[in-house]
């Protein structure tokens, strides 16, 4: 996706020359054509290892001064600053780079980029050569494939400078190696490059191993470290939506991915109704949607007791070996309803519970980090659903009330307006969430 916020292009051309005039020597590694007045959902930026952190605090100086605030920051191969307006709403991300890696080894040595850069006055770009092999080999090392919209860079590049091409990929991956690869992409057989991406795994993984034994060996520690970090600080986001039938959950799942897009990658991300399905994956596949939740009869207390401990578990299992993953790789995860339905509407899965149950169970259970309540008077939900009776939709939104003003991460929105409008008051909400969280940690940290 492509914005023209002129908010984020002053914000972008104020820090590109705040780093100008701080000696920082960097370049953006792609998509630069139409930079600073159009990016894409992130800048990928290459810099000496030895700057990285004079040119984080240079960045933030120039954002705050352009009236961007940090929101997220994670580290992954590279360091990527989540930056947003905190009146405007609007997002921008920043990727610095240091090294070219997968996992922890070196797909490319990028000791020569910074030297053979071109200029372009506000910020610079890489050699054409630099750019096509950066452009094949960051996808097809991560993911065996080669990307479509770069396929004429990279021929365009191995095609003029075939012999620069074949030194700078002979450091990694040896003199057959670079001569395959750079023989293939100029001729543009982008299916034998997508069959060798095993090979050249294996190459730059043994040449880096026994050629550069005791760096390779830091690399993979502090590798180690940096994952271990993002485990127990998670970068991603878990949100629940919860509330009464006809307060618009789906409605503002969609709209809460697309607006945190700048932040949260559609491609990590995911939507579940209820919970993350293990055990009922091909049972929930099947069911269509609930139109009557009342309609079947509640099972008896010893039944009643049994779905209930099976269900947990897979809560608890689902939140450990779905929703945690992907809050570790920096994704959003939205579910609709969550265990606070067995608060308020256990009816509607045909349970009958003691509620001390349901509480001391929830204290064992992954909680997320933020629950919105979607409120709205009971005339409103009636006339959007009339699934239960009036008397249960008026009893269902007061439970949901009481639970969600009791939870110390319980936010309610007024889902009486537009659908526009809670959604951006969903945005808001999450990120000064994550910019108080940001403080949290570095307070924490310290």
């Amino acid at each position: 996706m492509t914005t023209e916020q002129p908010e984020i292009s002053q914000a972008v051309t104020a820090i590109f020359r705040a780093w100008q005039q701080a000696g920082i020597d960097f370049l953006v590694l792609r998509n630069y054509d139409r930079l600073p007045h159009f990016t894409t959902n992130d800048i990928d930026v290459l810099l000496n290892r030895e700057q990285r952190r004079k040119a984080e605090a240079v960045l933030l100086d120039a954002a705050r001064h352009a009236g961007f605030r940090l929101h997220n920051r994670a580290e992954f191969a590279t360091l990527a600053l989540y930056l947003s307006h905190p009146v405007l709403q609007v997002q921008v991300h920043f990727d610095l780079f240091t090294d070219l890696k997968w996992r922890a080894f070196d797909f490319l040595d990028r000791r020569d980029f910074l030297n053979r850069k071109i200029n372009r006055g506000l910020f610079a770009v890489p050699h054409p050569t630099d750019e096509a092999a950066t452009n094949l080999l960051a996808y097809l090392i991560y993911s065996g494939n080669v990307k479509e919209k770069y396929k004429p860079s990279i021929a365009g590049g191995f095609q003029t400078e075939p012999e620069m091409a074949r030194a700078l990929l002979t450091r990694t991956y040896g003199p057959d190696l670079a001569a395959f690869v750079v023989d293939a992409g100029a001729r543009e057989d982008w299916l034998r490059l997508e069959s060798s991406a095993g090979a050249l795994r294996r190459a730059l993984v043994f040449r880096q191993t026994t050629r550069r034994f005791w760096p390779t060996l830091s690399s993979l520690v502090a590798n180690g470290g940096r994952v271990a970090w993002r485990f127990i600080q998670p970068p991603g986001l878990s949100v629940v939506l919860c509330g009464v039938d006809g307060c618009g959950k789906s409605t503002a799942a969609s709209a809460l991915f697309d607006r945190l897009s700048g932040t949260f990658s559609s491609q990590k991300g995911r939507h579940y109704h209820w919970k993350p399905p293990l055990f009922s994956t091909r049972r929930r596949a099947t069911r269509g949607p609930v139109v009557q939740p009342h309609a079947a009869a509640v099972r008896g207390r010893a039944a009643s007791l049994v779905f209930f401990a099976v269900h947990w578990f897979e809560f608890c299992l689902g939140s450990l070996l779905r929703i945690r993953p992907i809050t570790f790789r920096g994704g959003l995860v939205v579910i609709d309803r969550f265990y606070y339905d067995f608060f308020v509407d256990q009816r509607r899965y045909r349970l009958n519970v003691p509620q001390g149950l349901v509480r001391a169970a929830y204290r064992l259970l992954p909680k997320p980090d933020l629950v919105f309540l979607l409120d709205a008077p009971p005339e409103v939900l009636r006339r959007r659903k009339q699934e239960v009776t009036p008397e249960e939709t008026t009893r269902q939104r007061e439970a949901y009330l009481h639970l969600v003003k009791g939870l110390p991460n319980g936010r309610i929105i007024d889902a009486s307006q537009p659908a526009a409008k809670v959604a951006a008051a969903l945005q808001i909400d999450v990120l000064d969430f994550l910019v108080a969280r940001l403080e949290a940690r570095e307070r924490k940290n310290e």
